[in-house]
């Protein structure tokens, strides 16, 4: 789709087709230099201590959550199997 407001029946002409390559190629190009580089590997570095201590904090409250669930599944008689018997595994 080139235009939202174009209809799906439109002819479209690139009258400077044999550029349309090298143009698309410039346009999602990017320049990335030394700087831009540290830069991200400092943010993945604390994007990934981020997911790590969200893992930890959160790993005992989805397990006690899931407890929960199979609690009220036995309970309802829907499952046979007592909690202490299944766990949540990662």
């Amino acid at each position: 789709m080139v235009s939202k407001e174009l209809e799906s029946e439109s002819i479209i002409v690139f009258d400077e087709a044999h550029n349309i390559d090298s143009v698309c190629i410039e346009a999602l190009s990017v320049d990335i230099n030394e700087r831009g580089l540290e830069q991200a590997t400092r943010s993945l570095g604390r994007l990934s201590s981020e997911v790590s201590r969200i893992k930890t904090t959160d790993s005992a409250r989805l397990q006690a959550e899931y407890q929960n669930l199979v609690n009220g599944l036995i309970d309802q008689g829907l499952l046979d199997t007592p909690a202490s018997d299944i766990g949540l595994t990662s």
